[in-house]
């Protein structure tokens, strides 16, 4: 081990995705860097014996937790009490990688201002370009992505299923908000923003690469359709009641349009809940401490 670099702990949360984090446990053995221990945060709803018989058979420092109902903001801040690393790296169930990823992460680190990487994340029909800018977060709250450019630059936030934070930085912010749900949007955002009111920089790494599967079988992101326009009205009010200037608002009830029809075409036209996740989103904002 390169006693330059800091130890990392690496973090998976999983739900019912045997094969797959079968699949990235594997990979993680052929790592450059490998790492102190792995932590996998288990949230499946069936047995899972394929992965207790690979855990059995392997023998390496990974820990397997469980946990319910399933939540990937509640086993985030599981880790954070639970890692022994200086750094963690949280890594989706259904990612690919190259033996370097952990390396091209630690190596960041050497700066100390530096609280966070976000990593390149690739997927299907996504090109690498080379746009000096990998995310933007607007005035009017608008969240631009592009984390397949190959510059290497801050951000203002940070893309979850290949991210590393400090793990001081983890317990000086503290934990992830529970109020987002369902489809977790803006949770990332959200504590990144705490990251950076701490004085911290959020470096993304483009040669930290993923290719993101997307499984559609299990994850804790696939609610069923009209639950997840629910929870995507939740947390766009949400995360804007708390962020977003108010002039700005109605910003965003233009981007919801196609959310808004799509639900009232499944909802037989009763667009009612939605105005209740709004007004549920404005209460819990007004309640949570900044």
């Amino acid at each position: 081990m390169n006693p330059q670099l800091p130890t990392v702990s690496v973090v998976i949360c999983t739900l019912n995705r045997e094969e797959s984090l079968i699949h990235v446990l594997r990979l993680l053995k052929d790592q450059t860097m490998q790492p102190l221990e792995i932590l996998i945060l288990d949230q499946s709803t069936r047995p899972v014996p394929k992965t207790v018989t690979y855990l059995q058979e392997e023998g390496r420092d990974i820990r397997r937790l469980t946990l319910a109902p399933p939540s990937t903001t509640a086993a985030r801040n599981l880790s954070i009490r639970e890692v022994r690393g200086e750094v963690v790296l949280y890594l989706d169930d259904d990612v690919l990688f190259q033996p370097d990823l952990i390396h091209r992460h630690l190596e960041n680190y050497f700066d100390p201002m530096i609280g966070a990487v976000s990593g390149k994340v690739m997927y299907d029909g996504a090109e690498e370009n080379e746009e000096p800018w990998a995310a933007r977060l607007t005035r009017s709250g608008a969240y631009l992505r592009n984390f397949t450019t190959r510059a290497r630059c801050e951000v203002p936030t940070l893309y979850g299923c290949n991210m590393s934070i400090r793990t001081e930085v983890l317990r000086e912010v503290g934990d992830f908000d529970l109020n987002y749900w369902g489809n977790f949007l803006w949770e990332e955002v959200d504590y990144a923003l705490k990251i950076r009111r701490q004085g911290y920089r959020i470096q993304y790494e483009p040669r930290a690469s993923v290719f993101h599967v997307m499984v559609k079988q299990g994850g804790s992101r696939n609610p069923v359709p009209k639950t997840y326009l629910e929870s995507t009205v939740f947390n766009d009010w949400y995360f804007f009641f708390r962020h977003v200037s108010k002039g700005y608002w109605p910003c965003l009830l233009y981007r919801q349009k196609r959310v808004w029809l799509t639900y009232g075409h499944l909802n037989r036209l009763n667009l009612l809940p939605l105005f209740r996740e709004i007004y549920r989103a404005w209460r819990k904002s007004t309640s949570v401490v900044a």
